[in-house]
């Protein structure tokens, strides 16, 4: 047992290395090690080691099989790729996925000495170093989509430099309409034709309805997931739930969200059923309750757990994990996924993400809302001052947090800890009042 054990840690070193080959043979034995271990719990549950047994098995196939590996950006389109049997490696998951090993630094001074300016998203900065560096898996094409942000069709496009690979673009349109949707499935109807001309694989329906299925019962075990997070029962912490993006965006489409999020949806349950057994009262009402917009640093850092588990700070959902998009329909593939992608809540106006901020706050019945602000990151920076006014209109205290995802040179623990005490105090401060006045009011 005690070279089980050892083997964890041979992984991680395997894949710190500089070589695509080590990185390979670091998750195959991560993979021996989470076979004996598949029972083990984190943070008191055995589905988020499901979560990483997944994750592992897919960047394994990624590193193994690059004659069916398509580098991606965030929000193309997976339901394609796995029902053609190919393999999507998201440039800006890479990086926040090396980040948790200790690799960002040099990826990030990798890039800077190849040019690459450095108040561009660290993301993709470091993205850029590691394949300047070699230790993303080689590849067949690289896929890009204009939602979020230009880095996207940009940092694609410099990969293509390095890799030697063409670069497809689909570009999102902002509007949602017919002629939009039409647009868009259009551009994914050629992306097809190109991946079978590339590939020589073909695009089979009975393919394209499986991946479909699998989307589309993910989608309801991650609403319902959702739902059960409103029962103030439920366990699962937000520190957690900020670590989804990888089965949620880059492995839809696949049976491995879906043995994921089966797992959690089925253990929340459990959970909460014998938290109402044990404890059926309600939990104390000085729990602070907080809906975290953007994302949480990926490096190896505490300050979310210290907020959930030393401040009584509850963070009950995240706007990364909303459901926005319906059903896929395989009758109608590709203006089915088009739809999905336009109403992307971070594509078109910025009414949307506010809108889906104010519901989520009220369904949930937050004390205030807290955006995690990346450096560099002038998308979501830019958007922060009119969201914190809207939210702030309708009695939401709003919190940014200016930090940065990747890079963890730029975070300071101080500063953190400094402000949240503060946004804090204010919350309890505004709960205390309102105590007095219906007090005074009964009285």
């Amino acid at each position: 047992m005690s070279l089980i054990l050892k083997l964890k840690e041979w992984a991680t070193s395997l894949m710190q290395r500089h070589s695509q080959l080590l990185i390979r043979e670091g998750l195959r034995l991560y993979k021996i090690y989470l076979f004996f271990f598949r029972n083990k719990k984190i943070g008191g549950f055995r589905s988020l080691q499901v979560q990483i047994h997944v994750g592992v098995k897919h960047l394994f196939n990624v590193y193994a099989h690059p004659d069916r590996t398509i580098w991606t950006t965030m929000f193309v389109p997976s339901e394609i790729l796995f029902a053609m049997g190919l393999y999507p490696f998201c440039l800006e998951i890479g990086a926040a996925l090396f980040a948790g090993i200790g690799q960002s630094s040099r990826g990030l001074i990798e890039a800077e000495s190849r040019g690459v300016s450095t108040d561009i998203c660290t993301f993709h900065r470091a993205a850029i170093g590691h394949a300047y560096r070699n230790i993303f898996p080689r590849n067949i094409l690289q896929v890009a989509t204009s939602t979020l942000c230009d880095n996207n069709t940009k940092t694609a496009k410099l990969c293509e430099c390095l890799t030697g690979k063409d670069t497809i673009v689909i570009d999102i349109p902002y509007e949602e309409d017919e002629y939009s949707v039409q647009y868009l499935a259009k551009q994914l109807e050629d992306l097809v034709k190109y991946l079978e001309k590339t590939t020589g694989r073909k695009m089979r329906h009975e393919a394209l309805e499986r991946a479909f299925e699998y989307s589309n019962k993910t989608r309801e075990k991650i609403l319902e997931i959702n739902e059960l997070r409103k029962d103030p029962l439920c366990p699962l912490k937000g520190s957690s739930a900020l670590g989804f993006m990888f089965p949620t965006y880059l492995l839809i489409g696949s049976g491995l969200a879906l043995e994921f999020y089966s797992s959690l949806a089925n253990e929340l349950r459990e959970k909460i059923a014998e938290n109402k057994t044990k404890s059926p009262k309600i939990p104390p009402t000085n729990q602070i309750k907080i809906l975290w917009l953007e994302l949480k640093p990926y490096f190896n850092v505490d300050f979310l757990q210290n907020l959930e588990e030393k401040e009584n700070v509850k963070i009950v959902f995240e706007e990364t994990n909303y459901v926005y998009w319906d059903k896929l329909d395989v009758q109608k593939p590709y203006e089915s996924l088009a739809r999905k992608h336009i109403m992307n809540t971070y594509n078109g106006p910025l009414e949307r993400r506010i809108e889906v901020a104010k519901m989520l706050a009220r369904e949930y019945d937050v004390d205030g809302v807290v955006v995690f602000s990346s450096w560099g990151c002038r998308r979501n920076n830019a958007a922060v001052p009119t969201i914190k006014k809207e939210l702030n209109k309708i009695g939401y205290p709003f919190l940014s947090l200016d930090g940065d995802c990747v890079d963890d040179k730029n975070y300071m623990p101080g500063q953190f800890s400094t402000r949240i005490e503060g946004f804090l105090e204010m919350i309890r401060g505004r709960r205390a009042s309102a105590a007095q006045r219906e007090t005074c009011t009964i009285s």
